[in-house]
């Protein structure tokens, strides 16, 4: 059997690239870290363990409250995932 890997385009939408350029390199790198593994495998990475809210404005996706680096996002179409902002505890 041959499994094809999925990759899907991350784009960030300007809250959460802001977010992005305002943190530390090492929370940077460890972001950047979750974001190739999600890039590379989708929600179905199993650490990732996604939450889904629905919304007025559709349905908004999230990483687990146990992960430290939090995000959230929305699927578009043509395999393009938007992250919305980001989360850290």
């Amino acid at each position: 059997m041959h499994i094809q890997a999925v990759k899907f385009r991350l784009i960030f939408a300007a809250k959460a690239q802001k977010q992005l350029d305002s943190l530390s390199p090492k929370d940077r790198k460890q972001y950047d870290k979750a974001f190739e593994c999600f890039a590379n495998n989708g929600a179905t990475y199993p650490s990732l363990r996604t939450h889904r809210y629905r919304c007025k404005d559709g349905e908004l996706w999230s990483s687990s409250a146990s992960m430290a680096k939090r995000f959230y996002w929305r699927y578009m179409e043509d395999m393009t995932i938007i992250i919305t902002h980001l989360d850290s505890h």
